[in-house]
């Protein structure tokens, strides 16, 4: 039986399994779609021998990947939301120039990042590109691009709270 074929016939089984697992249906639904973009562009070079446990372990993968992914943008939003708007006419000339400064330093920050954390910190949350992706284009492992994420918000989060408090 083909990925295809076992993807359309074990579908509920794969989005009731997600759902209970990470408790929303519309957010299983997607990443079993994800599942079946990622088997029909990408279809495995080894032959499956049993194609619901693939599936299966595919999509709780890339289920955690897209929780990761949406849990670190949600942070990232919430930081960035006391970040006042400088183009705003109704920022003050105060608030205009503490978000210079916090941009300034920002910026700065980011690129006293080691290179590799630097190149994972943008294409993550500047290029908005999965981790599962980055490991791929700078062939790394998937904890590594974690890893460097871990220790680029470590070094970012405190510039973001010191000159926004």
């Amino acid at each position: 039986m083909s990925l295809a074929a076992a993807l359309v016939q074990h579908y509920d089984d794969l989005v009731n399994h997600l759902r209970r697992r990470f408790g929303d249906h519309g957010f299983a639904r997607e990443v079993v779609h994800d599942v079946c973009v990622r088997i029909l562009a990408e279809p495995p070079r080894e032959a499956v021998h049993t194609p619901q446990a693939f599936l299966r372990r595919l999509s709780v993968d890339l289920a955690i990947d897209r929780h990761r992914v949406e849990a670190g943008r949600r942070a990232w939003v919430e930081i960035m939301a006391d970040v006042p708007d400088a183009e705003s006419p109704w920022a003050s000339p105060e608030a205009q120039y503490v978000y210079q400064q916090t941009l300034t330093t920002l910026i700065y920050t980011i690129e006293q990042l080691p290179p590799r954390c630097r190149d994972v910190f943008i294409l993550h949350q500047l290029h908005d590109i999965p981790q599962a992706e980055i490991a791929e284009r700078l062939g790394i492992s998937r904890n590594m691009v974690a890893q460097h994420m871990m220790r680029a918000m470590r070094s970012v989060r405190p510039v973001l709270q010191a000159n926004l408090a």
